[in-house]
């Protein structure tokens, strides 16, 4: 009897470790919503962000820029010419906040966005769930240090917050000043025209840097491994087709970003 009940208590722990075992990589890589939700709603705002963290993103990627008086402005874009659909032309850092927000930034989406505005970070910090991570790419440059660490703070939000940039010195800057925060250096085509994989890992571990974020059609199983046996982390951006998305996650990467994380989320978690 004793022998029968060591057995079947060694089947059920087998049988357990067996379903962990490939659970586990269902779960391992994050879904990003790339600028909240990008496909469905006006990139960058509240609409965007609030849409994609229903879909059940496991973080969101936002862009900011910082205005003339020193507010920080969810935006991709230098100027406002392409998200108010050519209506209002205003430079992002010769511009104060309260000319900036007079901006409608859903109409060119869809008339059903009339009226959206560009939000503050305060704003996106306010909305994203503390357990929900949240990516903030810096477009402009290490000028943003002088208030956005106080930004972050005041909202209480210390944790599960990143800083990234294709400016190195922009990753490197955020390492020193918000160590609490993670940094990821962002890499297209441009730095591939004369360096390697190796070098990006060299620079990035050299830097004290937590991760890249890269163009997903530059990743490869081979560069994943390198970064991980260095120990960084490995995101990819942007990534809207189920099959490539199910592609990426064979190479053992820490997550994907996409504009339409319902569709991604569906293909490589569910």
């Amino acid at each position: 009897m004793k022998g029968q009940v060591f057995m079947f208590s060694f089947l059920t722990l087998a049988v357990i470790f067996f379903i962990l075992a490939i659970a586990q990589p269902v779960l391992a890589v994050e879904v990003i919503g790339h600028r909240g939700a990008a496909f469905y709603a006006p990139e960058n705002t509240i609409s965007s962000i609030k849409k994609a963290l229903e879909s059940g993103v496991d973080g969101v990627e936002i862009d900011v820029h910082l205005t003339k008086d020193d507010k920080i402005a969810v935006i991709h874009d230098k100027d406002t010419k392409r998200i108010s659909g050519g209506a209002l032309d205003l430079k992002v850092a010769e511009t104060a906040w309260a000319e900036l927000k007079k901006a409608d930034a859903g109409s060119f989406k869809s008339p059903a966005f009339a009226g959206e505005k560009i939000p503050l970070l305060e704003e996106v910090l306010a909305i994203v769930p503390a357990d929900k991570k949240l990516f903030i790419e810096v477009k402009c440059g290490v000028e943003i240090f002088k208030v956005i660490g106080h930004v972050i703070e005041k909202s209480g939000r210390r944790e599960n917050t990143a800083i990234i940039s294709f400016s190195l010195d922009v990753a490197v800057m955020a390492k020193i000043a918000l160590p609490r925060c993670e940094s990821y250096w962002i890499l297209g085509s441009k730095f591939f025209q004369g360096a390697s994989a190796e070098d990006a890992v060299e620079i990035a571990v050299r830097n004290n840097l937590d991760g890249l974020d890269l163009d997903y059609k530059l990743a490869s199983a081979s560069f994943v491994k390198k970064a991980k046996d260095a120990g960084l982390k490995f995101y990819v951006w942007t990534v809207d087709e189920p099959p490539a998305a199910a592609v990426l996650k064979s190479y053992g990467l820490d997550g994907i970003t996409t504009n339409k994380p319902d569709v991604i989320i569906k293909k490589i978690k569910r």
